[in-house]
């Protein structure tokens, strides 16, 4: 081959080579659903995707996009909302309360469910057990219902008259956890001396009237079970708890930051971190059989001291030296 026909020939390698550069294409973004009780579009600075978009490789739309279905308006259609999520077909399902779970374990045997602080993953049948969940299912589990008694306790410290104690929460709470959570309930009142009511709102201003219940009945204090409608509604709860003198211990770490007395729980925004690096881990080929559900270790005592001076109540010191953040 003479010089010109090599270079002739290094010209046709190129042509042919610029095309079948141009034809490549990235892989599609994976996609996450999210079956959310906060609303669509997720909040700013949320767990999840925050999360994934420290962890390496995901950059924003071009590797993930996120499926959200709002649950807001909704809470009573789990069914619905899972099965409206499922029909998007995205690679992993992600939801945190029970009901919202079992919706989707319902709806799909196939797609990986990965739950975001969930109770009692396996006394409610989401999962065979935690170190093999087995099926499609796992993730974080959010401390079970046993330490129901441990924050009720924390009030009775603070209000040592404890007699009667009122339960708040939704009708749009996890049905299957309810069970569970009256075997605690009167274990804890066997034990420390009080007789409870459950209060259960179905619309916002119920709780108006819930508050203005107790104090009429001379409820001594309010436990605040978390659940997705309570949740929203929170900062309207707190400000009815001193607006009528309730002194109240909630379920979700951060609660007492905004006000209430007393909150004892896992930290929210952590475990929803750590729920990010199972989508990340199934997203990269892991099976959800093969990852256990991890169950947290630590829990956050908070006491607001300004709403106990509010409430005439004293925090006693040996309570506050336990507390984990302490707000004055």
């Amino acid at each position: 081959m003479n010089r010109r026909e090599f270079i002739g020939a290094l010209g046709s390698a190129g042509a042919w080579a610029i095309p079948a550069r141009a034809q490549q294409r990235e892989p599609a973004p994976k996609r996450v659903g999210i079956l959310s009780h906060f609303g669509c579009p997720m909040p700013p600075g949320f767990a999840l995707p925050s999360r994934l978009a420290e962890l390496s490789g995901w950059i924003g739309a071009r590797t993930v996009v996120f499926e959200c279905v709002s649950a807001v308006g909704r809470l009573d259609q789990p069914p619905a909302l899972a099965r409206e999520l499922v029909s998007r077909r995205p690679d992993v399902l992600t939801a945190t309360p029970i009901s919202f779970v079992n919706a989707l374990k319902r709806e799909t045997t196939t797609i990986p469910i990965v739950m975001l602080l969930t109770p009692e993953p396996v006394r409610t049948g989401l999962v065979t057990n935690l170190a093999r969940p087995e099926g499609n299912i796992t993730g974080v589990a959010w401390f079970g219902f046993d330490i129901l008694s441990k924050r009720i306790e924390f009030l009775k410290e603070t209000v040592p008259n404890l007699r009667r104690l009122a339960i708040i929460s939704s009708v749009y709470g996890d049905l299957e956890a309810d069970d569970i959570i009256e075997e605690n309930l009167n274990i804890a009142a066997s034990k420390l001396g009080f007789a409870w009511h459950r209060f259960r709102a179905v619309a916002a201003n119920d709780y108006d009237e819930i508050f203005g219940r107790l104090a009429a009945e001379h409820f001594d204090a309010a436990y605040i079970a978390w659940d997705g409608f309570t949740n929203l509604y929170i900062l309207r709860i707190i400000d009815l708890a001193l607006r009528y003198l309730i002194p109240a211990v909630g379920e979700a770490s951060g609660w007492a930051r905004i006000g209430l007395l007393f909150n004892y729980g896992q930290d929210f925004y952590g475990g929803m971190r750590r729920g990010a690096e199972y989508v990340d881990k199934i997203l990269r080929g892991a099976k959800p059989s093969e990852l256990p559900v991890e169950q947290a270790t630590t829990l956050e005592l908070g006491i607001n001291l300004k709403t106990a001076k509010v409430l005439g109540l004293t925090v006693p010191p040996s309570l506050i030296a336990r507390a984990d953040e302490v707000i004055e």
